[in-house]
Order: C-alpha cells, then structure tokens, then sequence
C-alpha cells in the first residue's frame, strides 16, 4: 500500500452538494482514505430534493451538514464555507470531486503566502477516463472566454510540476481564507458560469499567485452542460468584462468585440437559442446599476495590470457549435486573428 500522507492539520473541507446523493457515499470514502477528520468536514446542501441530509445524518455523523433552502447555484455554499472556517486554509470542494489520497497534502505544500500563493489547485481528470485531462493549465483568454490547453489530453503530457495558472475550474480549490477576505465572495449572482473563473482571476488581480500542482488530481464526474445555461453563460461573460477589464483594455478592445460578439451570436441563433441571447441582456441591465462601485472596488485591491493578466490562445468552443470542414478552418483562422490582435494591443496595457 502507497504510504498516505496526514492531512494538513491547519485545513477544514467544505463539500458544495445540491442533489449529491449518488455521489457523496464515493466522495466521502476519498475524503477518508486521504486521513481526513470527520470533524473538518461540512456538506453544504443546497436545497436538495434527494434527502441528502437525511442520509448524511444517519450514515456520516461525524460530519456536519449546513442545509441551504434555495437553490441558486453553488456561491452561497462556498461563501458560507469560507465565512464559517475556523482554521488558515479551505479546501472547498464539488460533491463529485473524487480526490486522491494524497492531493490535499500536495496542494498544502504548495501554498506558500510567504511567496504569494493564496490558492492551489489540482489537475482535474476524468472519472470514467482517469487517465484522461479534463481542466488542466487554464488561463482566461483576451476576449472574456476559457483556455484550456489540455483539455482530453494525456495525463502523461501534462506533466506534474507546478505551474503559476490564470483559472480553473471550482472543482477544487485549497484557498487560504484570509486572502478569499480581500479580494471578495465569489458572486452569486451568476449561478454557474465564469463564476470560478472571476474568484480566480480577483486572486490573481490582486497579484496573488494561483498554482496548479500536476502531482495533485481529483477525478470528477464529467457531463456536458446543457443549453439551460448559456443565459448564465452569456450573461455572465459580459459582467465580467465590464467589472473587471481596465478601462483602457475596454477601449482597446472594442474592434475584436465587434468582430467577436456578432460572430457568438450568430451561432447561437443558429443554434436555435436566440431567447437565451435575449434573456441574458435583460438579466444584465439590472446589474449595471452598481457597477461602478463594483469597479472602484476592484480597482481598490488591484495589482496587476490586463496586459499581465490574459492570453491569446485557442478557444474552447463547443464541437457542435463549430462543426468539421470549414468550421473547423473558419475557428483556426478566428484563432489566429485574434493572436495577432492581442500581440498588437498587449504592450499597450503595461
């Protein structure tokens, strides 16, 4: 048997769930098999239809339940859990994060606050291909859109040293909470959608450090996501760039988004999801309302400038809404445009 690490005695875990009952029971026996004390660990249900805390009350005692009676999305919970840790760090997890035994151990060591790590992350692979990359490397691209250069690659080219990453997905992240205070909540108003990627991107902002060990994995449960989310998706998106993009890059930025945004929508009415178009605009306008105080907040706390931040590299684009052929020639050509572009305008942002 492969010697087991303790768990880091200065960490308490937090499980976001909402309908987790089918894998909890798996999730939980990870938990154990990594040394890690019941005590340390609360559930956060929200709003589950599935008795979950009933189950977890008879068959996992030792470890706490927070219930949340309405479900929008899995904020809440995490900004709960941060709020109610007792100890330095946070390991805040998805309800199908299989995590193997000695991942929390790994990212412990690799977060160092003396050299300005404020949260780790591990590599994320599939459960039903673990040998197989789902999240791995990410970065947030120019545009307002993810990067994830490993994505269904071998573990094997990944490698396993660690890295200095721009986001990654909420699967799992060790944060130190003390930080997570700074830079503020993740936003629940965004329900899913780039609402990991905007808690990264404030931690790095904030010229913390977000690294990613190769030797740390947890297995999750991969399954597409559906078309009830691209209204979040969408909306989402543009918040973000509004909020947190300087006014400068805006400004620098508005060719590529004329090019951009008309494209996005074609497709998507093409799509047949021009309502979810049109439901995300109209969800945004409310939200306006404060962003100017949401960006004189940011601007408060920030310390790298948007030339430090982005990158240019391919898009991550869903296969049906590219297609093969000349989709996919259209989205290489796209892709390199918009690498040129960024390299024009990228020194004029330091």
């Amino acid at each position: 048997m492969p010697h087991v690490p303790p768990f880091p005695a200065d960490v308490d875990v937090a499980v976001v769930s909402h309908n987790g009952r089918d894998v909890l029971p798996r999730m939980l026996a990870c938990l154990m098999a990594a040394n890690a004390p019941q005590e340390r660990i609360t559930v956060y249900d929200v709003a589950s239809t599935d008795e979950t805390s009933a189950w977890l009350a008879a068959e996992w005692p030792g470890v706490s339940v927070d219930r949340l009676p309405v479900n929008n999305g899995p904020d809440p919970g995490r900004n709960r859990a941060l709020r109610q840790c007792t100890r330095p760090y946070l390991l805040l997890l998805d309800a199908d994060a299989f995590v193997r035994p000695d991942m929390a151990a790994r990212l412990r060591e690799a977060l160092d606050p003396a050299a300005g790590v404020a949260c780790t992350v591990p590599v994320v692979v599939h459960t039903q291909a673990p040998g197989t990359i789902q999240y791995a490397a990410g970065s947030m691209h120019f545009i307002c859109e993810a990067v994830n250069p490993y994505q269904d690659r071998p573990l094997i080219e990944r490698g396993t040293d660690k890295r200095d990453i721009g986001a990654a997905p909420g699967v799992a992240y060790l944060i130190d909470v003390a930080v997570s205070k700074k830079i503020g909540d993740f936003d629940e108003r965004y329900f899913i959608g780039k609402e990991d990627g905007d808690f990264c991107h404030r931690i790095v902002m904030a010229g913390y450090r977000l690294v990613e060990d190769g030797a740390a994995l947890v297995e999750h449960r991969s399954k597409p996501r559906t078309a009830w989310l691209f209204p979040c998706q969408i909306r989402n998106r543009w918040h973000f760039l509004l909020r947190n993009y300087e006014l400068r890059t805006l400004v620098l930025m508005i060719p590529a988004l004329m090019v951009h945004e008309p494209m996005q929508l074609a497709m998507i009415v093409a799509k047949g999801h021009f309502g979810a178009y049109r439901r995300a605009l109209r969800e945004l306008i409310p939200w306006l309302k404060t962003l100017r105080a949401e960006r004189r907040e940011i601007a408060a706390f920030r310390r790298r400038p948007d030339g430090e931040l982005f990158i240019a590299s391919p898009l991550v684009i869903r296969q049906d809404f590219v297609g093969g052929g000349i989709g996919r020639v259209i989205k290489d050509a796209y892709d390199l445009w918009l690498r040129s572009y960024w390299a024009a305008i990228k020194p004029l942002l330091r």
